[in-house]
């Protein structure tokens, strides 16, 4: 492409540039650490304003060695101004703005050397050594650029391919929606037909049922009233049809703590209050907690703490005997089966109810059920359509790029071990870490935004609301996304506790129109 090989050339000539402006420079008169484009704001012929315009000063302060202005612009080639900026120029390499802070600290920090000059440091000058470096740098990614750019642009056409077929995909679901609803609408409504058939020709065997449990529970009414009144009178030994404490004293079903007697407070808890009771009292109060006790003493039941503890539990030859009964049995065939076994318990229930009824019930009962499996069946058919719009949609809405560049990327999963741990990036979904000693995935983030910024938008991915680290936040993962020509994931690190930093590359991210977004962006010339 015509603008690669703008790019393959630009360094070669911002070399030039960089010494034609070297040799201007040293014809222009300004002060240490002053860089080109602000020269003319230091005129040794009248006094200098400070940048902010608070005050203006002699220009023979300027570089005195103490700060004037509020803004350090007094002091470009000292460090007496702790926010000013000293100007390297570093002839054969990038200029540098570096802060007034490390002029002559002993640590040369300009290239070229000129921070130190009134240190006792001695800096040698590397600029053109950087400058090789940097040209040789800056022709490698021009050329990993080129390279990148031609797979970039597959990326491009196969992401709005599926971008066009997603909103394909979406408008036949929004018809097969339409569609799917106008059945389950019919569906419902002969279902209602026929369940206003079915609970009409029910409503007889549903009254009768109703006959029939009210007569027994009457009946067991009745009984109960019988065989209460006929224990009172097996009680009431004087015939007086009124039961005393004496008269009860010698029944040891009274007796509740099997102690041989009857106390006052066993008594109470029989009578009450009452020193004695008549037949009425004794079948409304007396009868109800009196008949469980007389049904124990007669080894009718037994309550349920007893039942446990009575129960026999099996040997071990019993208990071996049970495992390999059931554990010969192939689980996967069990597991599988259970949906069958279900559906054959419903059809027997189902089969036992119908039977009840005469011929003509029985077929409204089984095509009232027909049309009910037939309306939740069309119910689920519109809940799968609606679940796959809104996954189309959701990633309709998702931004892969300008130009879909990492669309095909959606849902791609890329793995990095290091000694303790295997990260999986799941692009546009989330991230997790799972250790090599086994255990549980542990989730670092889902899929949040674009964080890089107005430099490079697409530059940063960012997952959030991961899983809350121990007495901490929520975990968190950038995923800085370069140039390269394989979609690899290639390392990962945690610079802060919960917060991870991983770098990815990808074609998608060779974008020749934009190749500063992969190193330095130029200081000033």
């Amino acid at each position: 492409m015509i603008y690669s090989t703008w790019i393959s050339q630009f360094y070669s000539v911002l070399l030039l540039i960089c010494s034609v402006i070297t040799y201007v420079q040293s014809d222009v008169p300004r002060p240490r650490g002053v860089s080109l484009s602000k020269a003319p704001l230091y005129s040794p012929t009248k006094d200098f304003t400070c940048f902010d315009g608070t005050i203006t000063i002699p220009f023979s302060y300027v570089n005195d060695d103490y700060c004037d202005c509020f803004d350090g612009s007094d002091e470009p080639g000292t460090s007496a101004c702790l926010n000013g900026f000293f100007h390297c120029t570093n002839a054969g390499h990038r200029p540098q703005n570096i802060p007034s802070s490390r002029v002559n600290d002993g640590v040369c920090d300009c290239c070229d050397g000129t921070d130190e000059y009134a240190s006792e440091v001695t800096c040698s000058n590397t600029c053109e050594e950087l400058g090789r470096e940097a040209r040789a740098e800056a022709q490698r990614l021009a050329e990993l650029y080129k390279a990148g750019s031609h797979l970039r642009v597959e990326l491009i056409e196969k992401g709005n391919a599926k971008r066009n077929e997603m909103a394909e995909q979406l408008q036949q679901l929004e018809k097969d929606k339409s569609e799917a609803e106008q059945i389950k609408n019919e569906k419902e409504a002969l279902k209602n037909e026929l369940e206003s058939k079915e609970n009409e020709a029910l409503k007889v065997y549903r009254e009768a049922e109703e006959q029939e449990r009210q007569k027994k529970a009457e009946e067991e009414k009745q009984n109960n009233i019988k065989e209460s009144l006929e224990y009172f009178t097996k009680l009431d030994s004087d015939k007086d049809e009124i039961l005393t404490v004496g008269e009860i004293s010698v029944s040891s079903v009274f007796d509740k703590n099997k102690d041989g007697q009857v106390d006052e407070e066993e008594v109470k808890y029989f009578f009450g209050d009452r020193e004695s009771i008549d037949k009425d009292t004794f079948v409304s109060v007396t009868w109800p907690v009196l008949k469980p006790l007389l049904m124990m003493e007669q080894g009718m039941f037994k309550p349920a703490e007893e039942q446990e503890e009575l129960e026999p539990e099996p040997d071990a030859d019993e208990a071996a005997d049970l495992d390999t009964e059931y554990t010969g049995q192939d689980d996967e065939a069990s597991e599988g089966s259970d949906g069958a076994h279900e559906e054959v318990e419903e059809q027997e229930v189902e089969s036992e109810q119908t039977n009840i009824y005469d011929e003509e019930t029985q077929k409204l009962v089984a095509e009232a059920s027909e049309a009910r499996r037939h309306h939740t069946e069309a119910e689920r058919t519109v809940r799968e359509i609606e679940a796959n719009i809104r996954k189309i949609q959701q990633n309709l809405e998702k931004d892969y790029g300008l130009q879909q560049e990492f669309a095909t990327l959606d849902g791609e999963c890329h793995e990095y071990e290091d000694k303790e741990y295997v990260y999986r990036l799941c692009i546009f979904q989330r991230v997790t870490q799972k250790s090599k000693n086994g255990g549980a995935e542990v989730g670092l983030g889902n899929w949040g935004e674009w964080a890089g910024g107005d430099h490079n938008k697409y530059s940063i991915m960012k997952y959030t609301n991961g899983v809350a680290c121990w007495n901490g936040p929520s975990r968190i993962t950038t995923v800085h996304v370069i140039c390269g020509l394989e979609t690899k994931l290639l390392s990962v690190t945690e610079p802060f506790r919960c917060e991870y930093k991983m770098e990815f590359s990808t074609p998608a991210a060779c974008d020749e129109s934009s190749p500063s977004s992969q190193h330095s962006s130029h200081d000033e010339l």
